[in-house]
């Protein structure tokens, strides 16, 4: 059960680092959360650095055991984590009217065009199984100034305009990853793979991209089974591309 053990810490490098310092401490059995209100080095994806205001927003790693998975199928972990991200930031926003919150390829959340959540997931392989995978991740709650370094920023409270409670936030966003993560292991997978086609950002939509050095109008076909972008060009070619080979043109 995920979130049935919180480790907080109020003020942390990375909530990464610690889970490893964990697991390489005490074999954990899976599901325990790192959680700190301050995260002054927080890691994002490609040795990018997560800004947040301490105490504002969410920030903390799962350690998960999915052994039951091998390695080649990695990627079906990501789809849950950020589906489950999703059905939370989704689930807060219900109440009132916003655009529609979706998972800009391979991990970060997005309501309409800006973020409002980011993941980072490092595995550790033994032999043919994925033995542990600490799940970093970072929502934004109740920040409502960000760095200009951040391009596109959005927060919770932007939609809301109230406070949440941090506290309550955490367990939310652990249930909805919990259900995720446990139809993760049945062995139809719950629709992950229809479940996160229907909330990737351009899925099915001619727009444009930049890659191979130029700007192309193309569409979104999905991901490979080793998490590659599938992206259908104009002239009906298929291509694929791993992660900072394509960027969307806003």
């Amino acid at each position: 059960m995920i979130g049935y053990k919180i480790f907080e810490f109020d003020r942390v490098d990375s909530t990464n680092t610690i889970a490893d310092q964990i697991f390489q401490e005490h074999d954990p059995a899976g599901g325990e959360v790192v959680w700190a209100h301050d995260q002054y080095a927080g890691r994002g994806q490609h040795d990018h650095t997560w800004l947040s205001e301490p105490g504002k927003n969410l920030s903390f790693t799962i350690i998960l055991r999915p052994r039951f998975l091998a390695p080649h199928r990695q990627f079906m972990l990501n789809k849950a984590v950020a589906l489950g991200v999703a059905d939370f930031v989704a689930a807060g926003l219900g109440r009132v009217s916003h655009p529609a919150v979706s998972i800009k390829w391979p991990n970060d959340i997005y309501v309409g065009e800006n973020k409002i959540g980011g993941i980072l997931i490092e595995n550790k392989i033994m032999g043919s199984k994925l033995d542990t995978s600490l799940v970093g991740i970072g929502i934004n709650v109740n920040q409502m100034v960000f760095s200009p370094e951040i391009p596109n920023p959005a927060s919770l409270i932007s939609f809301l305009h109230q406070e949440m409670d941090i506290r309550e936030m955490l367990t939310g966003v652990c249930r909805h990853l919990n259900a995720r993560y446990a139809a993760l292991q049945d062995p139809g997978n719950g629709n992950l793979d229809a479940n996160y086609n229907s909330r990737l950002l351009g899925f099915e939509l001619w727009r444009d991209y930049t890659f191979r050095g130029s700007t192309n109008r193309a569409k979104i076909k999905g991901v490979s089974l080793t998490g590659q972008l599938l992206i259908e060009t104009h002239t009906g070619d298929t291509l694929m591309f791993d992660h900072g080979e394509v960027g969307f043109v806003r």
